[in-house]
């Protein structure tokens, strides 16, 4: 397998900017350890922001930013977490078996080494020590082998939606609990995105929810009312034609001016701000001085583990299922599936998607 590995190194203060490394050493394996061959995983624009915050979550967490669960030697360069699945190539651990494939989360490379600890029939946890101050959710992964749910033409479909819809979900369950803040309707901006979309299915799962209003460019406008998810679409340049009722604003790109523009015309009207992603990773920030409520950040990790041990593993696991179940009969109407092969692919498609210019009806699968 000797110069077969390779990385893509992304710059930390220019997320724009990427190399391509290949190595042609095979890194030795201890014991107790495996080596996995990423060999398919998704591109979206949730990937643009884990870069984004690749180096601090900021105030939405005191956990280090996501650089941090697949380090390099170099201080200034990271490396990109992405969804997929690996093919375990190597192994000096007695329960996992050389072949045997994972569902998880991995960097936007070639190859892993991961220290499997807490094993059962259906998942494996990385227990890599720089891995345990980390967000749990990511560091287990799914034994494909013991996924039933797992159906082999939605394959392609799970590192692109999958994650989306749990953190949709998790949204949904947050605005439930808490009585959808008292809003009439929600406003989800950057509603072509595909966090977005999973978000709006997902309310339809939970009992009285409001009106849905997608926010959206005017060249998505048309994508995002075919999507039928969406109770109202309105461009960015609507929103202040809106009527002023009590209303509530989840966003998904960060965009300091979308976010400024909801607060300033709800003003007292808004009931709640929720900002989930950071994809526009060169817009401002929202300001401090806001009208309306203070803008609050979502952490899907920390929900995720809340609503964990609060039902449990499984029960969690049934409710991901059943929603994956009610929304994968849609998704070939929302998305075309395109099938791009190798490093030089997947640093070209990373590129397009940190310049904007992923057609949103699209999804990006890197297979190696």
């Amino acid at each position: 397998m000797s110069g077969h590995h390779w990385t893509i190194h992304i710059e930390k203060d220019d997320i724009s900017q990427t190399n391509l490394v290949r190595s042609e050493t095979m890194p030795s394996l201890a014991q107790g350890e495996i080596e996995v061959a990423v060999r398919r995983f998704a591109l979206t624009a949730n990937n643009i922001t884990y870069a984004t915050l690749g180096k601090s979550f900021g105030n939405w967490t005191d956990m280090p930013g996501y650089w941090a669960f697949f380090p390099t030697a170099s201080d200034d360069k990271g490396q990109l977490p992405v969804w997929g699945f690996a093919e375990v190539t190597r192994s000096s651990h007695p329960d996992i078996q050389v072949g045997e494939e994972l569902y998880g989360y991995f960097p936007m490379a070639s190859h892993l080494i991961m220290r499997p600890s807490h094993i059962s029939a259906s998942t494996l946890v990385d227990g890599a020590e720089h891995r345990q101050p980390l967000a749990p959710v990511y560091n287990q992964y799914n034994r494909v082998s013991d996924m039933t749910e797992l159906l082999e033409d939605e394959k392609d479909l799970w590192p692109v939606f999958r994650p989306l819809l749990v953190t949709g979900y998790m949204i949904c369950d947050q605005y439930h609990e808490n009585n959808y803040y008292g809003a009439e309707q929600i406003l989800i901006t950057s509603a072509s995105s595909k966090t977005a979309l999973m978000t709006a299915k997902c309310f339809s799962l939970f009992e009285n929810a409001p009106k849905l209003v997608g926010v959206t460019s005017q060249r998505n406008k048309a994508f995002v009312e075919k999507s039928g998810l969406y109770d109202d679409v309105i461009s960015y340049d609507q929103i202040k034609d809106q009527v002023r009722i009590p209303s509530a604003m989840i966003d998904m790109a960060g965009n300091g001016e979308v976010i400024g523009d909801i607060h300033h015309h709800f003003e007292d009207q808004l009931t709640f701000s929720l900002l989930v992603g950071i994809s526009h990773w060169d817009a401002a920030r929202p300001a401090k001085d806001l009208p309306g409520p203070k803008v609050s950040p979502f952490f899907a990790p920390g929900r995720i583990k809340q609503r964990t041990a609060e039902w449990g593993g499984g029960e969690l696991r049934q409710r991901m299922n059943a929603a994956w179940e009610a929304f994968s009969g849609l998704a070939p109407a929302l998305t075309e599936l395109t099938i791009l092969e190798g490093p030089k692919e997947a640093e070209s498609a990373y590129k397009a998607l940190v310049a904007g210019d992923i057609n949103p009806a699209q999804s990006l699968v890197i297979s190696l």
